[in-house]
């Protein structure tokens, strides 16, 4: 079987089991070119089996984490590894890169990502999956941590109104 057939069946096996999960969610698709050193990076990440998972993480007012990614603010994002679910990804990627511990609400939007060679015109397209999932902090999780942690924490996160322009980009 080839790369771009072993890709799209590993997506379209994540996309049934995530609506297993939590039932229908959108799916869009787009296809991009990249480098011949991202696209290796996606060829491995799908021989993997990896899947890319973003969250909005809404606090008690409604407003979402973003947390700093060298100078940029982002919402935490990140990969799935080896056979891990990627609601549970999530919680692990949300709690490792913002140092706070969120319950996953839903799926909101999955996008299959076609990546292909621009320097490589005969490499095959490879396909990943990208699942954006809706969260919410859990009571109490900034306060149950220590002081230091805390400050770090607050330093290097930071919450938006859900229609400021750095969380509009993923919806």
């Amino acid at each position: 079987m080839e790369i771009a057939e072993r890709s799209r069946a590993r997506v379209q096996e994540r996309l049934a089991r995530l609506e297993q999960e939590f039932g229908s969610t959108p799916v869009d698709q787009t296809t991009f070119s990249v480098g011949a050193e991202a696209y290796q990076r996606a060829v491995e990440r799908s021989r993997e089996g990896q899947v890319d998972v973003h969250a909005f993480v809404h606090n008690e007012s409604g407003d979402v984490l973003l947390r700093d990614a060298d100078g940029s603010w982002e919402v935490p994002q990140g990969q799935t590894q080896g056979a891990e679910r990627p609601a549970t990804a999530v919680e692990r990627v949300v709690s490792e890169t913002a140092g706070v511990a969120c319950t996953i609400r839903d799926a909101v939007r999955a996008t299959i990502c076609g990546v292909r060679n621009e320097t490589d015109s005969d490499a095959e397209t490879v396909y990943r999956l990208s699942i954006v999932f809706d969260a919410e902090i859990k009571s109490g999780a900034l306060e149950d941590s220590d002081a230091e942690t805390a400050e770090e924490t607050e330093a290097s996160i930071r919450w938006d109104d859900p229609g400021e322009v750095a969380v509009a980009e993923l919806v």
